[in-house]
C-alpha cells in the first residue's frame, strides 16, 4: 500500500508555488485597481470627490484593459470578464449571462483576499507596501493565511487557556495585516488618482490659456 500523504518538503514546495502566484495577482495593476477600486467605493471614507477621481483614473482605464488574474493552483492567466460572465450564465446557457460592474469588481477584491492569505508576512511589508525595516524573525517567514486557521468551535473550546490567547492573538495579527493593506492600497489609490485630477486640470487649462 503507498503512502499518498504529500511529505513535508512536499508542502512547503506547494506553498511555495503558490505563494509565486498569488504575488503575481498582487502585482497585476489592473487587478488591484479594480480591487482598490471597490473598496473605496464600499467603505465611504473618501467622499465624493475620492471616489469618483478613483473612478475615472483608476476604474475605467483598468476595464478598457487587458483585465487577468492568475488562479492560485494552477497558475494560469484567467480572463476575469470571461469568468464573471460563464458564472452568470443560467444554467450554462449561452448568452443568459449578467454581468454587472460591482460583481467584477467584487470579484477583485476576494482574489487579492484569497492570494494574500497565500503570501508571507515579509511579502506584504516588503514587496506589497515598501517597507524597508527588517521583520522579526519570528514573523517575516509565517503565511498571512496560517494565522487564521480554520479550527471548529468544538475544537476550539477543546484548547488549554494559553492556547486559546495565543490563537486569539494570532487572529488580531491577520486582521491588522489585512486592514493595513487595504488602508494603505486604497489610500494610495485615491491620493494617485487626486494627483492625476490636478494634473489633467492643469493641462487643460494650458491647452486654453498658452501658446505652443
Amino acid at each position: 500500500m503507498t503512502n499518498d500523504k504529500p511529505t513535508q518538503k512536499e508542502i512547503e514546495e506547494a506553498k511555495e508555488r503558490i505563494r509565486k502566484i498569488a504575488l503575481k495577482n498582487l502585482k497585476a495593476g489592473n487587478l488591484m485597481n479594480l480591487a482598490s477600486a471597490f473598496l473605496v467605493h464600499k467603505s465611504k471614507a473618501y467622499g465624493q470627490g475620492g471616489n469618483s477621481a478613483v473612478h475615472e483614473f483608476k476604474y475605467w482605464p483598468s476595464f478598457n484593459s487587458n483585465l487577468k488574474n492568475y488562479d492560485l493552483e494552477s497558475g494560469e492567466e484567467e480572463n476575469l470578464f470571461k469568468n464573471a460572465i460563464l458564472k452568470s450564465r443560467q444554467e450554462d446557457e449561452i448568452y443568459s449571462g449578467n454581468v454587472s460592474e460591482l460583481g467584477i469588481m467584487k470579484d477583485c477584491a476576494e482574489i487579492m483576499q484569497n492570494s494574500l492569505d497565500q503570501i508571507k508576512i515579509s511579502d506584504l511589508y516588503s514587496e506589497l507596501m515598501g517597507g524597508s525595516k527588517k521583520v522579526k524573525g519570528e514573523l517575516k517567514d509565517v503565511y498571512i493565511g496560517e494565522l487564521m486557521p480554520k479550527i471548529p468551535k468544538e475544537e476550539f473550546n477543546k484548547l488549554t487557556p494559553d492556547k486559546k490567547e495565543a490563537l486569539q492573538k494570532s487572529m488580531e495579527l491577520h486582521k491588522v495585516l489585512v486592514d493595513s493593506y487595504q488602508s494603505y492600497l486604497t489610500d494610495k489609490a485615491v491620493s494617485e488618482s487626486l494627483g492625476e485630477r490636478k494634473s489633467s486640470t492643469l493641462k487643460n487649462l494650458e491647452n486654453i490659456l498658452t501658446e505652443d
